[in-house]
């Protein structure tokens, strides 16, 4: 549970300020943050430091933050099947997608081989396009998540940063989704 507690966390984390995630169709998703030419809406809130505010957090919060974390699960695993879909769309495998997407933000890197025609950066312009809707959907969707719970997501977000450094409440929330 710990290692699934991490992985959302890191899930969570990368979302929620501004980061999307772009499915590798054979493994597990890798975080890749989004190309800096194209425009991002605001992530639902500032991002806190790790040490931004250690308020104790209640039992309810830590129910309520469980709870929200379940949720994202759902919506993690709904919009690695869109993005999914998406490249496919596009005629884009994930792996070729990341070789270009690897050139876009570091124009250091190897140039993908073979070289990127015109009509796959056509594809891979559209693709982007299509994954910053869905990034902003999915932020959209989690803060829902979040609300729902009665939590504000400042205090969500102080409460992920919390867990993150202390193994207390980290302990606590697992076995609030242990159950």
């Amino acid at each position: 549970m710990l290692k699934q507690f991490l992985i959302v966390s890191s899930v969570c984390t990368s979302l929620w300020t501004g980061l999307w995630v772009v499915p590798a169709l054979a493994q597990a998703p890798a975080p890749a943050p989004a190309p800096e030419a194209s425009p991002q809406s605001p992530a639902p809130q500032a991002s806190p430091s790790p040490a931004a505010d250690s308020t104790p957090v209640s039992q309810a919060e830590v129910e309520k933050f469980a709870s929200a974390i379940k949720q994202f699960q759902t919506i993690r695993q709904g919009a690695q099947q869109q993005a999914t879909e998406i490249l496919a769309g596009e005629e884009l495998s994930a792996d070729r997608f990341q070789q270009i997407l690897q050139t876009q933000r570091d124009p250091q890197a190897p140039a993908p081989t073979p070289a990127v025609t015109s009509q796959e950066q056509g594809q891979f312009e559209r693709a982007i396009s299509k994954l910053e809707e869905l990034n902003q959907a999915t932020r959209a969707q989690m803060t829902q998540a979040v609300e729902s719970q009665g939590i504000e997501p400042e205090r969500f977000s102080q409460i992920l940063a919390q867990a993150q450094q202390d193994a207390g409440l980290r302990a606590r929330i697992e076995e609030q989704l242990n159950q």
